[in-house]
């Protein structure tokens, strides 16, 4: 986006030139980059990144990269915002273009814009341009300030979460998107930080709660080495026979030579049903939470899993290596926030701008429910009437 309607969008006091404006126009409706406009996601952002409506997260190449959406309709959202508001003097009938007896309006161009883009795209943008603008002024009231540390983090974090091994492969393509670093930093970086830090200011957390938080998911979150366990298992087809299988277990019978003689896994069948080692996130979901409740030595009952029946044994653990809480205390904090915010957000954002009194005015007003006729309000229609 060039600088002069970058400074436009942040001072309505400045009035658009006509050769502004048809630049803009040149390199904003007929994009000159590969980034798909998508619809514009109204959500908030939950991690390091925005959540990009239609947009993946990139292989670790520079060369086939989708920048997050938001990068994409900064352009469209600062071009429709300086040229339908009010400035001095101007008004939605100002004119902004003009051949042999016509004249182009500010009227006229959005009603382009929202034929080009949809109505539901323009809406999503207004109420992006009033989230921004709320948090701008709920940070300056609570004093926030961001620092070279916060946005040097903040970028490292976008750079793990689409997968860039360096500073070159994320700025090369930002270039190839046509945008430098520092306008990432501004329209991207900046905004996320903002919220994030926000948020954290407006939902502040305890020594304690972090403590408690860690010691919840320890294990599972923030271990070096993941518990693993050792198990073994007999897979039948039917209920029945899996209750059958444990009724001999029961009866003194060896698992593994169950296994041999009953079990339907080819893989594990010669073996009497071991799986060898693993982690949680390997086996399907039933079968995993079964598991990793057993203790040692013990055997489930029957566990109905995707694939079948079973019957599972664990037959050694190895327990996750945790390191201490205060090691990794500002990554305990991190992940509390990312899940907090990912849970109370939205919510968050609606109430300020509940707050804030706003009203998104281009937004469809939604449609009213046809009454349906009443059974007794036309007895004539009704078969028991006749």
């Amino acid at each position: 986006m060039s600088d002069n309607n970058e400074k436009n969008l942040q001072d309505n006091e400045q009035q658009p030139t006509n050769e502004a404006i048809e630049k803009e126009l040149e390199e904003t409706v007929e994009p000159k980059s590969s980034l798909d406009l998508g619809k514009a996601d109204p959500g908030i952002v939950t991690s390091a990144v925005p959540a990009a409506a239609g947009a993946a997260a990139p292989a670790r190449s520079s060369s086939a990269v989708i920048v997050p959406w938001v990068i994409a309709v900064i352009a469209i959202a600062a071009l429709v915002f300086v040229l339908i508001r009010n400035t001095s003097g101007g008004t939605s009938n100002e004119a902004i273009g003009q051949l042999d007896g016509y004249t182009i309006n500010k009227t006229d161009f959005y009603d382009e814009m929202k034929d080009r883009v949809g109505e539901d795209q323009i809406s999503a943008l207004v109420d992006e341009i009033a989230q921004t603008k709320i948090i701008e002024l709920e940070s300056e009231k609570a004093g926030i300030k961001i620092n070279d540390e916060d946005m040097k983090n903040e970028i490292e974090n976008f750079k793990k979460a689409y997968g860039f091994e360096t500073d070159e492969d994320m700025s090369a393509a930002l270039t190839q998107a046509g945008f430098t670093l520092e306008d990432f930093k501004e329209k991207q970086i900046m905004p996320t930080l903002k919220i994030k830090l926000l948020f954290e200011n407006k939902h502040p957390v305890t020594e304690e709660e972090l403590k408690t938080y860690f010691e919840d998911k320890k294990d599972s979150t923030f271990a070096t080495t993941p518990k693993e366990i050792k198990a073994s298992h007999i897979l039948v087809n039917t209920k029945e026979e899996a209750e059958a299988v444990l009724a001999e277990l029961k009866g003194g019978k060896d698992f593994a030579n169950l296994a041999k003689e009953k079990s339907q896994d080819p893989g594990s069948k010669a073996e009497g049903g071991d799986l060898g080692f693993f982690g949680r996130g390997v086996m399907n979901q039933r079968f995993e939470t079964a598991a990793f409740a057993l203790a040692k030595g013990e055997t489930s009952e029957v566990v109905e899993a995707d694939n079948g029946f079973h019957i599972i044994k664990i037959t050694d653990i190895k327990e996750a290596v945790v390191p201490e809480y205060d090691t990794v205390k500002a990554d305990v904090k991190k992940a509390y926030y990312e899940e907090k915010m990912g849970t109370e957000a939205t919510t968050w954002l609606e109430t300020l701008k509940k707050d804030r009194n706003y009203k998104n005015l281009v937004a469809k007003e939604p449609e009213a429910a046809t009454p349906t006729a009443s059974a007794t309000a036309s007895p004539e229609a009704s078969p028991s009437a006749q």
